[in-house]
């Protein structure tokens, strides 16, 4: 979740992913970037979670997916933890579970019967620590998993969370993706990781609830960094985000979206509204002059310099 209060990773925590992404941008920017080869559907979810019932959400998970399958998507996402809950450290205890769990196991088995990418939000249990994942499945195959690593202070304590060390990419349908959480995508660096390994298309699921009087600035703000992220990375940036209106005093909005790579909604769900937002990428838009700037327009002695700078950053 992003809040309108945070609290930044400690500076040890941050070195690991700094020192990764000056590692990155010296050996990965000069690469020839990938490119979409023809039209993929995308669809996100934007509803309502009920906290701490794994039963009730995956019922909700697999109406969705017979949903998106009629509108023929080669994905699907859902909201961040949208299995688990995420409102309190009861309701994330009731609802985490371990990637072998037969009520996981199953639910990646359904997937054999269909070829779209499911990528879905769990409290996952690993021993002794509790992630903040999100599930990337297809045909019956559970293909990875993305843990959150910008967490809050909130994530820690009192929900539990241990970061994520990694920023995977996946491979269907022809497109490079990846998935960044929530608060993630109020920095640069996960997505610039995401993107110096090919990915053109990026997930973002959310679990926002905010007390009402900020609402409206934290949707404002987490919105800019989202076309931020879009334009300045030449990708497709697609959120999914929760509802909550039964709780006095906060709120979750939703506005949930699927952004081109010129930072324009390709489409969007209302506020507060329960729907299945869909949009239909075509490899025009990743090309110029539509899209101006280009990572590997990058001099060298820059992307030196930045690797030198973000070195010293990440230095104790």
């Amino acid at each position: 979740m992003q809040t309108a209060t945070r609290r930044g990773p400690s500076r040890g925590r941050t070195t690991g992913l700094i020192v990764g992404a000056a590692a990155l941008l010296l050996a990965m920017l000069t690469r020839p970037a990938g490119a979409i080869e023809h039209d993929v559907v995308v669809s996100v979810y934007q509803g309502p979670c009920r906290d701490g019932d794994l039963a009730a959400n995956l019922q909700t998970v697999r109406e969705v997916i017979a949903a998106a399958r009629e509108r023929g998507s080669h994905f699907l996402a859902f909201p961040e933890t949208f299995l688990s809950g995420y409102d309190s450290r009861e309701h994330v205890e009731q609802g985490t579970r371990s990637l072998d769990d037969p009520e996981i196991t199953s639910l990646i088995a359904d997937t054999r019967s269909h070829e779209m990418v499911v990528l879905v939000g769990l409290a996952r249990r690993d021993g002794e620590r509790l992630y903040n994942s999100v599930l990337v499945m297809q045909q019956g195959k559970l293909l990875g998993t993305y843990d959150k690593v910008m967490l809050t202070g909130g994530d820690r304590e009192p929900l539990g969370f241990a970061p994520g060390q990694a920023v995977p990419v996946f491979t269907a349908h022809g497109v490079k993706f990846a998935a960044v959480i929530c608060h993630d995508t109020s920095f640069f660096y996960p997505a610039l990781a995401a993107r110096l390994q090919g990915a053109e298309l990026l997930f973002t699921p959310h679990y926002n609830f905010l007390p009402a009087a900020v609402v409206d600035d934290h949707r404002r703000w987490v919105r800019n960094c989202h076309v931020g992220l879009a334009c300045q990375l030449r990708m497709v940036v697609a959120r999914s985000n929760v509802v909550v209106a039964d709780r006095p005093g906060v709120a979750g909005y939703g506005d949930s979206f699927i952004l081109s790579p010129q930072g324009e909604p390709l489409a969007e769900a209302r506020l507060f509204r329960t729907e299945l937002v869909t949009a239909r990428l075509t490899p025009a838009m990743f090309r110029a002059p539509t899209v101006w700037g280009d990572l590997q327009e990058t001099p060298p002695w820059l992307l030196q310099d930045l690797s030198r700078r973000l070195a010293e950053a990440a230095a104790p």
